[in-house]
């Protein structure tokens, strides 16, 4: 009974496909020239997908995104890597593949996805700018798309010569062109401005930038004599390299000052530091002198004390005579022995 259930849970599974996953509207923004990726996958990754289909609509008409021929070559499918992921990649896309596209498996199971495609909008279009150049030298004609991201599906810079529009790029029908032009950042697909190398006088005129009939800008260049520069640039120049070395020089005078000044810096640094010594000793001193003064006030007073005490005291003198009893007929003189003594006297 029990295998009889896990059979019939797998054909049931097997019998429902691949359900796609919950986000069932997704809104895409790309820019011309680019690619895109449409997501569209089984909700279940164990499911088998027998199945599936891409279709974009055209007017109220749904084409199948593998048998339409703008998309050969520019589709990829991610299924054969990954069974379940059925979406699909556009690249080098085209102002013309924008709109709304429906992922839908064999159980009726469908993703849609609105493309938005972004081109190329000249800046400044419909309008004549004037370029200066001079002869040896280079020069950049400005053209460029609002998305800088964007590439227009055709750019042409064409030159008017004897009344009539040569295209110099990319195709140069012009044999003086040949390895003069190029854009000037191939990095960056807006960026369509044309540079212009090794400039003559024959190669004055005007120029257009196109990507199509209604978008263009012009151009007139004027190409001059190296000689015909104008003197301001020369002297901004002759003055910024004058500039230039008199900074040099005075760097290069300024170095023995520098130097000097170090070293009077470092004769002060010494000075100073001789000074607070010597400030600490003299505070050190007074501190000792200090204590030496009091003790001297001190002994000072205790002195005063010794002789107040001795102005009390009063000394008297007692004379003493001794006669040494001698022999007769012999002559002696008295010996007479001084005593002090001393009495206190209590005021």
């Amino acid at each position: 009974m029990r295998d009889q259930l896990y059979l019939f849970i797998f054909m049931f599974h097997f019998s429902t496909g691949c359900i796609v996953s919950d986000v069932k509207h997704i809104e895409i923004t790309a820019y011309s020239g680019g690619s895109v990726v449409l997501p569209c996958s089984c909700a279940d990754p164990q499911s088998t997908v027998t199945t599936f289909t891409w279709e974009f609509d055209r007017g109220n008409q749904w084409i199948q995104v593998f048998q339409d021929e703008k998309y050969s070559g520019r589709h990829v499918l991610f299924n054969e890597r990954s069974p379940t992921n059925l979406s699909l990649l556009i690249s080098d896309l085209r102002m013309n593949d924008q709109g709304y596209y429906t992922c839908k498996t064999e159980s009726n199971s469908i993703t849609h996805v609105d493309l938005k495609v972004k081109g190329c909008d000249l800046v400044e279009k419909r309008k004549i700018f004037e370029v200066t150049g001079y002869s040896g030298e280079s020069v950049v004609l400005p053209c460029s798309c609002t998305e800088l991201l964007a590439k227009p599906e055709q750019i042409q810079w064409i030159y008017l010569i004897e009344n009539n529009y040569k295209e110099i790029y990319p195709n140069e029908q012009i044999e003086n062109y040949k390895n003069r032009v190029k854009l000037l950042n191939s990095n960056t697909p807006g960026n369509l401005s044309l540079h212009i190398s090794a400039l003559t006088t024959e190669d004055q005129g005007e120029y257009q930038c196109s990507v199509s009939s209604q978008q263009v800008v012009s151009f007139r260049l004027t190409v001059l004599h190296a000689e015909e520069k104008p003197h301001v640039n020369t002297i901004t120049l002759t003055t910024h390299q004058a500039s230039h070395q008199t900074q040099d020089s005075t760097t290069s005078q300024l170095n023995p000052t520098q130097q000097h000044t170090s070293r009077n810096v470092f004769i002060l640094g010494v000075f100073f530091s001789v000074f607070l010594l010597a400030l600490l000793a003299f505070i050190l001193w007074r501190c000792r002198g200090g204590r030496n003064d009091k003790k001297v006030t001190t002994d000072g007073g205790e002195l005063k004390t010794e002789q107040d005490n001795q102005d009390d005291v009063m000394y008297s003198t007692v004379v003493h005579v001794k006669t040494a009893s001698t022999a007769a007929h012999t002559h002696s003189d008295p010996v007479e022995l001084t005593e002090y003594a001393s009495v206190n006297v209590k005021r």
